[in-house]
């Protein structure tokens, strides 16, 4: 019996919300409640009876601690797995991004796959391939390759390597725990590209110079972009075309060439930043942010007095959603998924807005309108919270920054909280650093990881709802409602503070109160 990586995805998601209900699956995947129980049936005869998930009437729990589902899947070997043809195509991309081709008889053997597959695959793959205006070129008496546009080569690998690695306490790449059989292929293709830690080197110091900062996700990212330009440099593989961004570029050097730092440069600016905005102002941007800025606050009953930051905010998510899909890639997270759902009057206003009044040259996907709705609710939420922070809380997630933001947020509306940091499970070695209350995070599989690690926990829906509230103030969250300000007290404190320090100081010191 083979376990495919849809049997895997389930079993990832099984796992992570400890039970779920077989609709709920079946909506999440597009597939049929038959088709998942099938597949979780398959997946059970491959588990220990101890591990086994169960699956009832209408729901399947989970009996499997994280740890073992990892070990679970690195146990696998390639006669154990069924990969599909868009895992067999990625193994492909690295093969020929790095050896510069790939002899698919070889490969075909290695996973132990008939070369009747392998020929139905070659024209599903120039199918798949000609959607980026790339192509298959056979190489006489040496195999295949994948030809076209250097740039987008890249970016197609560097989104699957980044799927395969994470960052150590020391930034050093490694292999990621969870990789099924295909991606472990994959990693061992690719790891010799990060040893060169000379090179990784020149990042470091270009991104301390400009002070530049990012988030876990995205610095992932940039680390295998730069390793494979450096790698397809090194192999006389450049980019020769000057490709016209939609937005001003700021330009940062780190190649011999201009193409090269143009579109390094525009890698830099799809990032998620954590520093201070450095990308330049562009008049494209702020139009589209204008329009929807305006059009959300006169349908809305609050008024958005953190209108600055908010403008900020919706500039910076704007003009990376611009980079990224002139680059033609994005990061997926499946937090998104019920935006439109949980804020269904907020994303119709984002979504018509988008539609109606935006240019048709702009484009926008589901998950980028679903973030630019919670960036809205993040600051409805700000405009109407009072409260004095009292619990230090760090929230622990691999979700991105705006999710992160939106999550803290509520918190904070609901609860007299501050949160110090957001952190990516993977970057826990810096709570030894912080002085904090409560590490809460909004995924079961974190929380096991946490309580696995030493760590205790607090475990809450990403949405909060009344349950959340009410689980949470059992636990002595304070609300904000309940929090007064001791008028003495608060006016023997400002009255040093020189009038022209003194908003700054009630917005560093009164964030909930004041905006």
């Amino acid at each position: 019996m083979t376990v495919s990586s849809f049997a895997l995805y389930l079993g990832n998601r099984i796992q992570e919300a400890q039970q779920i209900t077989l609709n709920q699956l079946s909506i999440k995947t597009g597939r049929s409640v038959a088709t998942i129980r099938r597949t979780v049936h398959s997946l059970n005869e491959c588990l220990q009876p101890s591990l086994q998930f169960v699956v009832t009437e209408s729901k399947i729990i989970n009996q499997m601690s994280y740890d073992a589902f990892v070990s679970f899947i690195q146990g696998l070997s390639i006669n154990d797995f069924s990969p599909a043809w868009k895992e067999r195509l990625e193994l492909l991309y690295i093969i020929t991004m790095i050896d510069n081709k790939a002899n698919l008889t070889k490969l075909y053997q290695t996973l132990e796959i008939s070369q009747s597959t392998k020929k139905k695959d070659r024209a599903t793959f120039s199918k798949e391939l000609e959607k980026g205006q790339l192509s298959l070129l056979s190489l006489r008496g040496k195999g295949v390759t994948i030809v076209g546009d250097e740039l987008t080569l890249r970016i197609k690998t560097a989104q699957i390597l980044s799927q395969v690695i994470e960052l150590n306490e020391e930034n050093q790449i490694i292999s990621r725990q969870a990789t099924n059989p295909v991606q472990q292929l994959i990693y061992q293709y690719a790891k010799n590209l990060f040893k060169k830690d000379s090179n990784k080197q020149r990042l470091n110091n270009l991104l301390r110079e400009y002070q530049l900062s990012f988030n876990y996700t995205s610095m992932k990212f940039l680390y295998v972009y730069y390793f494979i330009s450096l790698h397809r440099t090194e192999n006389n593989y450049f980019i020769t075309k000057k490709h016209a961004s939609p937005v001003k570029i700021q330009t940062f050097s780190l190649f011999n060439q201009a193409e090269e730092n143009f579109s390094f440069s525009n890698v830099l600016a799809s990032l998620d930043n954590n520093g201070e905005n450095f990308y330049p102002k562009d008049e494209l941007v702020i139009s589209i942010r204008k329009q929807f800025v305006q059009y959300v606050e006169e349908r809305i009953i609050t008024t958005f007095y953190s209108r600055e930051e908010l403008d900020q905010e919706i500039e910076q998510y704007l003009y990376k959603c611009l980079v990224r899909n002139f680059l033609d890639y994005d990061f997926y997270d499946n937090k998104l998924d019920d935006v439109k759902k949980e804020f269904s009057f907020l994303y119709q206003l984002v979504d018509y807005c988008y539609q109606e009044y935006l240019p048709r040259g702009i484009k926008l996907d589901q998950y980028q309108l679903s973030t630019l709705t919670l960036l809205f609710r993040n600051h409805v939420l700000k405009n109407k919270i009072a409260g004095r922070n009292l619990k230090k809380v760090v929230v622990i997630t691999n979700s991105a920054k705006e999710k992160g933001n939106f999550f803290s947020q509520q918190l904070v509306y609901f609860f007299d909280t501050k949160v110090i940091a957001i952190l990516n499970i993977n970057e826990i070695y810096q709570l030894k650093n912080l002085k904090y209350d409560n590490l809460i995070t909004f995924s079961n599989r974190i929380s096991t990881i946490l309580d696995e690690n030493g760590f205790s926990n607090i475990k809450v829906n990403y949405y909060f709802h009344s349950e959340d509230i009410e689980y949470l103030a059992k636990l002595n969250f304070s609300y904000n409602f309940q929090r007064k300000i001791i008028t003495e007290q608060f006016v023997n404190e400002i009255k040093e503070i020189s009038a022209e320090n003194l908003t700054s100081y009630l917005k560093e010191h009164y964030a909930n109160f004041f905006v």
